[in-house]
């Protein structure tokens, strides 16, 4: 990352993604017996889009705070190649890193959409990508063997894939670094 990058990120407003996962929890009973449509409900319009991205993001930071032993913040910051900043602090140094953010849509919104799909589609998108994250978020019930994943070589930092374990979406998983030496992990938000 060079030093512009850096001194911006550093002038960002993060924000506890467990906190605000919270919040959302106690809309999420009012939401669903609204009258308002489908699409609406599962945050699936362009106005509600950011707010769709902003959750995801949560997810996946709280999934990384699980999986590092300590707490993942975000901020808002949409770039050309990316959706958010992810933080941390380790060893008394803060750490930055962009994220873009991929789905695989429910079964009924497309039928073919599935994590090999997605993965195959990045290298030609992220050629000169080196600190990205991408992380696949898995919108969708369906089995999800890691192990059988097909890594293209691609000009990334990291590849992440997370999703609901639970009905009501309260147990997550979370698997990867695919680029590295991938391992799954359970955790709660």
């Amino acid at each position: 990352m060079d030093r512009t990058w850096l001194n911006e990120a550093t002038k960002l407003k993060f924000q506890d993604p467990a906190s605000f996962l919270a919040r959302l929890r106690k809309l999420e009973p009012k939401v669903a017996m609204s009258g308002l449509s489908a699409n609406a409900r599962s945050l699936r319009t362009n106005s509600l889009k950011p707010w769709k991205q902003l959750r995801e993001a949560a997810i996946f930071c709280v999934g990384m705070g699980a999986r590092m032993g300590h707490k993942v913040y975000l901020a808002k910051s949409e770039s050309h190649d990316y959706d958010f900043i992810a933080s941390w602090v380790s060893d008394e140094a803060q750490h930055f890193a962009p994220v873009q953010l991929k789905e695989v849509v429910p079964h009924e919104i497309n039928p073919s959409s599935s994590v090999q799909a997605a993965i195959d589609a990045l290298p030609g998108k992220y050629v000169d990508s080196k600190d990205l994250t991408v992380a696949v978020c898995l919108n969708r019930v369906t089995r999800f063997d890691p192990a059988a994943l097909h890594v293209p070589t691609m000009n990334v930092a990291a590849l992440w894939v997370f999703g609901g374990l639970s009905e009501g979406k309260s147990q997550w998983g979370l698997w990867g670094d695919f680029l590295d030496a991938p391992k799954g992990t359970r955790f709660t938000c």
